[in-house]
C-alpha cells in the first residue's frame, strides 16, 4: 500500500480551514487504498480530535514554544522551520513514504530543501498566499485570481506542475452530489434562513458585535455556527440568543453542506468555505477576518460575486443591521449571481488532485 503524509496544522491563530481541506484530499486518495497519516504540531488549544473524527491517522511531532501568534505567518510554527523538519523527519522515519503534502504558511523552500535532501519523494503543496518560494513538485492554489497564471511565476522549479483555480477546489463529495440534485431554492415557498458562520475556529469579538445585530432582524431564521469557543465565551453568547426564537445557535456541526442547502443567504469569511457555497449557489456577504483574506475578499467584491461587509476589525452591529434590512434577495442581481458563481466551482477538484497523485506516485 502506498503511503501520503501530510504536514499541516491546526490551532487557534492557524484555523481549521488547512487541515479540512487536507482531510479532503485524505479522503479521496483513501478510496484509492492509500494509507494517508497526518503529521502534526501541539499547540495550546487541542483541536486534533478533528483528525480522529474523519477516521485518520496522526502523529504529533513536537509542541510549539509559542504561546502567543501575531498575523504573521512565518512564525506561526513556533519553532524554526529546521526543528519542525528535523521533528518530522524523526517522527516518520519508521514510514515508507511515497508522496508528501504540505498545507502550511510558516513552510517554504527552507523546510522543503531539507527534506529534499534526506528523502527522494514528490512534495506537493497546497497555498494561496503566492508570497515565498517552494520546492514542490506540485502546487496548487484553488482561489479565484485576476493574475492567476503568471501568481507563482519565479517562485517554483521550472518541472513543477501548477494545479490552479476553483477548478481545484478541495470540497468534500456531498457538496457536488447536493449540487447535481439542488432545487431552485428562490421558488421554495417559506425559505428564509441565513446560515452564520466565520470558521472552524470562534472569533468571540466579532460575534459579539454580529449577535445583536441578528437579533434586531426578526424577518430572517438565523443558524449560527459559531465555530469553537472557550465554554465561558459560548456560555455568554447563547445568553444573548436564548429567548430568541428566529436564532438558532451551536458551536460545530458535521451538516454543513445540508445547512447550506437548505439557506437563502450566508454571512460568513473568506476561507475555503467560499468555494463550498458557490458550490451550492449560495449568495453570501463576507468579513474578513485576517490580513491574508483581503486581497480575496475585494476580487471577488469587484467581480460582484460577493456582498462585502468590511473587517472584523471596523464592522460594527448598526451596519449588520442596516445590510441584512436592506436584502433583497429575490431581485434579479443576487439571481443572476447566483447562477455565476455555480458555474464557476463544479464539485470535482479533490477528485482532479487525487488523480494527479495517484499518477506521481505509480
Amino acid at each position: 500500500m502506498k503511503t501520503v503524509t501530510f504536514r499541516v496544522d491546526v490551532a487557534s491563530h492557524i484555523g481549521t480551514g488547512h487541515l479540512q481541506r487536507c482531510l479532503t484530499l485524505a479522503a479521496q486518495l483513501k478510496k484509492k487504498f492509500i494509507r494517508c497519516v497526518f503529521f502534526v504540531r501541539q499547540y495550546d488549544v487541542n483541536l486534533l480530535n478533528i483528525i480522529d473524527d474523519n477516521d485518520f491517522e496522526y502523529i504529533t511531532i513536537g509542541s510549539s514554544v509559542s504561546k502567543s501568534f501575531s498575523d504573521k505567518h512565518s512564525e506561526w510554527l513556533g519553532v524554526s522551520q529546521e526543528e519542525d523538519a528535523r521533528d518530522f523527519l524523526k517522527s516518520a522515519s519508521t514510514f515508507r513514504i511515497d508522496l508528501l503534502v504540505i498545507d502550511h504558511y510558516s513552510i517554504d523552500y527552507v523546510w522543503e530543501g531539507y527534506i529534499k535532501n534526506k528523502l527522494s519523494i514528490p512534495i506537493v503543496v497546497i497555498d494561496d498566499l503566492a508570497n515565498r518560494n517552494h520546492l514542490s513538485d506540485i502546487l496548487i492554489d484553488q482561489n479565484y485570481w485576476p493574475n492567476i497564471d503568471v501568481r507563482y511565476n519565479g517562485l517554483l522549479p521550472e518541472h513543477a506542475q501548477k494545479l490552479l483555480g476553483p477548478k481545484y477546489a478541495l470540497l468534500k463529495p456531498m457538496y457536488q452530489e447536493m449540487r447535481q440534485s439542488i432545487t431552485d431554492q428562490s421558488q421554495e415557498i417559506g425559505l428564509n434562513s441565513i446560515l452564520v458562520n466565520f470558521g472552524g475556529v470562534g472569533n468571540f469579538s466579532l460575534w459579539q458585535t454580529v449577535i445583536p445585530a441578528l437579533l434586531q432582524c426578526p424577518k430572517y431564521n438565523f443558524h449560527i455556527i459559531t465555530g469553537k469557543l472557550p465554554a465561558e465565551h459560548y456560555a455568554i453568547l447563547y445568553d444573548l440568543v436564548k429567548e430568541a426564537s428566529h436564532v438558532k445557535m451551536q458551536e460545530t456541526t458535521d451538516k454543513m453542506p445540508k445547512l447550506m442547502n437548505a439557506s437563502i443567504y450566508c454571512l460568513g469569511a473568506c476561507g475555503s468555505t467560499v468555494w463550498e457555497r458557490f458550490c451550492l449557489g449560495l449568495n453570501s456577504a463576507l468579513i474578513d477576518i485576517a490580513e491574508n483574506q483581503k486581497e480575496l475578499v475585494k476580487y471577488l467584491d469587484d467581480q460582484e460575486m460577493i456582498d462585502y461587509l468590511g473587517s472584523s476589525k471596523t464592522v460594527t452591529t448598526n451596519s449588520i443591521v442596516n445590510f441584512i434590512t436592506n436584502l433583497k434577495l429575490d431581485s434579479e442581481p443576487y439571481v443572476n449571481r447566483r447562477n455565476r458563481i455555480q458555474s464557476l466551482v463544479d464539485g470535482l477538484g479533490s477528485k482532479r488532485i487525487a488523480n494527479h497523485i495517484i499518477k506521481t506516485i505509480y
